[in-house]
C-alpha cells in the first residue's frame, strides 16, 4: 500500500508540471543563449567558425506571440595562413518575434524571425601583395536577419531550457565579409511572473 501512495504522489507531481502553462500572455522573460556557428565567407573567402553569445528581454503579447529586444556578440579568429590571424568581433542590436505552438504544454515548439543592426570590427596585420600594402583592419556595418526555429522545455514555473536554430542572412557593408550562415544554440530562459 505504501508503494501505491508513493507512485500516486510521483504521478500527481508529474501531471501537475505538465498541466502548468509554459508560456502565457503577460509573461516577461530574460533569455540567455550561447552556441557555435559557421558562416560562409563571401566569394569563396575563408569560412568562419565562431562562438556566439546572445541575450534578450521578451514579452508575451498573447499566449502564442512574443516580441523581444536582442543583443548579440560573436568573437572570431580567422587563420589566414603564413602565421597571419585576423580577429573579427561582431556585435548586434535588434528585435525578434516568435510564435509559440501549444503554449500550455511542457514542450513548446516555436517559429519566428529576427532583424538586427550589426557591426563587425576587424583587427589584423598589414600585408604586402604585389608591392601593394593591404590593411586587414577595418569596420563594417549592416543588418543580420533571418528565421528562427526552436523548442523550449519547462524546467519549473520560472525557468525553461531551449534549443534554437537560426539561419543568418547578412546585408549592407558587412555582406562583403559574410554571406549567410547557420547556428544551433542552447540557452536558458527565466520568466518573471
Amino acid at each position: 500500500m505504501k508503494r501505491f501512495w508513493v507512485l500516486s504522489c510521483v504521478a500527481c507531481l508529474a501531471l501537475a508540471s505538465v498541466a502548468s502553462a509554459a508560456v502565457q500572455e503577460g509573461d516577461t522573460e530574460l533569455e540567455l543563449l550561447a552556441g557555435w556557428m559557421a558562416q560562409n565567407g563571401e566569394d569563396d573567402g575563408p569560412d568562419i567558425d565562431s562562438f556566439f553569445l546572445s541575450g534578450a528581454v521578451g514579452y508575451f503579447l498573447t499566449d502564442n506571440i512574443q516580441v523581444q529586444g536582442v543583443a548579440m556578440g560573436a568573437w572570431n579568429e580567422i587563420d589566414m595562413g603564413d602565421g597571419y590571424d585576423v580577429d573579427v568581433d561582431v556585435y548586434g542590436l535588434g528585435a525578434r518575434a516568435k510564435y509559440h505552438f501549444m503554449p500550455s504544454n511542457q514542450w513548446v515548439p516555436y517559429v519566428g524571425g529576427q532583424i538586427l543592426w550589426a557591426n563587425a570590427d576587424l583587427d589584423g596585420p598589414d600585408l604586402e601583395i604585389d608591392e601593394e600594402e593591404i590593411s586587414l583592419d577595418g569596420d563594417a556595418d549592416g543588418t543580420l536577419w533571418g528565421p528562427v526555429l526552436g523548442l523550449r522545455y519547462e524546467l519549473n514555473a520560472y525557468n525553461d531550457f531551449y534549443v534554437e536554430y537560426q539561419y543568418h542572412i547578412w546585408d549592407g557593408d558587412i555582406a562583403d565579409l559574410l554571406d549567410d550562415g547557420h547556428g544551433i544554440f542552447v540557452g536558458i530562459i527565466h520568466q518573471f511572473k
